[in-house]
């Protein structure tokens, strides 16, 4: 087995397929995944590509074969073009129900949900969309906005782009995928004074402060505040510093300084894959 970086917001495992097994139709089990498997039974459960569950054939390593392998994807193979040596994701679900897919459709399938989540127009959409992407990769909503802060967090700063609106440009607002993930973080409590403001129906309350107006919706430049901070930033003389990594800490509103509270600091998360031979 070895480790590599994930390219996406998720640590998952791949099996590398070999050109015997893909002719029989198998799955060879790597001994360094036995534990995630059924010890005793001759059956295994397989949901497919369109969410339907399969009955597969299955050999616990403690068989007189002595190798932990599921049959019956002969199908499989032939449907998705499979050839040795390339990696299968393996998704334990349950205690017996896997999934099985391409690395490259399940890259390109979580790929389009990010999308479809990050692209989300309203509040509704977007959970719709997040909820979608908790189902496929078996994660809580809350891990995967976590992950989602995380990974976007590394990514570069781009300008923020322009809309028209009544033939007048103006800037983009934050989107609501956006204000999910730091609502989910923050829970609404203000960066800067550490204030949490809720409406009437007890629901947190706060903006979303560009740092640099001129720059994009990107994490570092995106700051929690209370309403009456966010004013402070307009309205008073400001001061402020930024740690190596470009993360604000310290703000000073006239001569009133604040230390800025950043969830990065919490989070330590490394997203890998896991390639089994």
């Amino acid at each position: 087995m070895k480790k590599v970086k994930s390219e996406l917001p998720i640590s998952y495992i791949t099996i590398k397929t070999t050109k015997s097994r893909i002719n029989k139709g198998l799955l060879a089990i790597p001994m360094s995944l036995i534990d995630l498997f059924p010890k005793n039974t001759n059956k295994i459960f397989l949901v497919n590509d369109n969410g339907q569950i399969e009955r597969k054939t299955f050999t616990p390593y403690n068989s007189s074969s002595r190798e932990c392998r599921i049959g019956g994807l002969r199908e499989f193979y032939k449907n998705h073009s499979i050839v040795d040596g390339e990696e299968l994701v393996i998704q334990l679900l349950d205690n017996d129900k896997f999934r099985i897919l391409p690395e490259k459709l399940f890259q390109h399938l979580l790929k389009t949900k990010r999308a479809d989540f990050e692209q989300s127009i309203s509040e509704d959409e977007a959970e719709r969309n997040l909820t979608d992407i908790s189902r496929f990769v078996n994660l809580t909503q809350a891990q995967i906005l976590k992950n989602e802060f995380i990974f976007r967090s590394k990514q570069e700063i781009n300008e923020r782009k322009f809309i028209e609106k009544n033939k007048t440009k103006v800037r983009e607002n934050v989107p609501c995928s956006i204000r999910k993930i730091l609502l989910e973080l923050y829970s609404g409590r203000c960066q800067v004074t550490d204030f949490t403001f809720l409406t009437e129906s007890y629901e947190p309350y706060f903006d979303v402060h560009h740092i640099e107006p001129k720059k994009g919706n990107h994490f570092k430049n995106l700051l929690v505040v209370s309403p009456n901070t966010h004013a402070r930033f307009t309205h008073c003389i400001l001061e402020q510093n930024f740690d190596k990594e470009g993360w604000l800490r310290k703000v000073k509103f006239n001569d009133e300084e604040f230390k800025v509270f950043q969830i990065i600091d919490k989070l330590n998360i490394d997203f890998k894959k896991e390639v089994h031979f």
